[in-house]
């Protein structure tokens, strides 16, 4: 009957630290999701940008870009004369430079890439348009409605993913804090807890080293900063902890 008794408690112990493990694993896949998201993001905001052609007969642009810096919501990331847009003009396209004339400069306009200082939402995009359209001696805006909008919409989902975590880890820092006042005064034997915490971090550190072996061998994009993982191993750790019984001395 001891033997059994033995046998069933060494599995369940087993089936415990495996559990962590797992978990462990789970919660590096998921934050690594949101660092993805979060790559995903900023790739998005590199390619948020309105351009503002300006009037060919515009003899103030100075003007024009100090008028644009002013606003609020938007900032100037790239000012382009005309001699250097004819110069990105013949870079993407090498035959016009067998064939221009010296004087085709002058046929084209210089501009300016703004990008938005914070999310941009369909309000914005008719506001800022409205805005610069009342900017003497600008001729043209042009932009993709479609990327600031999506943009948009990614960067909230981050946000919430973001006060969710926050959430999520203040709650369970205040159960843990309570656990273990309550630890405190059963009078449990911390040094056994600490053991027990240590064989819950070596459990869930083989948990990460086998899921990062798995994700190289597939070629499964690891983004998830050295930090974040650092915290998640101790974190699953106290979870164990929190699951703990509580031995009464």
């Amino acid at each position: 009957m001891k033997i059994r008794k033995k046998i069933a408690r060494t599995i369940s112990e087993l089936l415990k630290l495996s559990t962590l493990a797992f978990l462990g694993v789970l919660f590096v896949f998921i934050v690594n999701h949101y660092y993805q998201i979060k790559d995903y993001v900023n790739t998005l905001s590199e390619g948020l940008n309105i351009f503002v052609f300006f009037d060919k007969n515009s003899k103030d642009e100075d003007k024009i870009l100090e008028i644009l810096n002013s606003e609020s919501s938007v900032f100037v990331k790239e000012y382009v004369n005309v001699a250097e847009a004819y110069n990105k003009t013949v870079e993407k396209n090498p035959l016009l430079s067998n064939i221009s004339l010296p004087n085709d400069s002058k046929f084209l306009q210089a501009y300016a890439v703004v990008k938005p200082k914070s999310i941009p939402d369909n309000d914005f995009l008719i506001k800022i348009r409205n805005t610069i359209e009342e900017i003497t001696g600008v001729d043209e805006i042009i932009f993709d409605a479609s990327d600031f909008l999506h943009y948009a919409k990614i960067q909230k989902q981050l946000l919430l993913y973001e006060k969710a975590f926050f959430i999520i880890i203040s709650v369970f820092f205040v159960l843990l804090v309570l656990k273990f006042v309550l630890i405190y005064i059963a009078g449990s034997d911390m040094l056994k807890k600490a053991k027990r915490f240590f064989l819950y971090l070596l459990s869930t550190g083989l948990g990460f080293l086998l899921f990062w072996t798995v994700c190289k061998y597939i070629n499964y994009s690891l983004l998830i900063s050295e930090t974040a993982v650092l915290l998640i191993i101790p974190f699953t750790c106290a979870l164990g902890i929190m699951f703990d019984r509580i031995d009464i001395e």
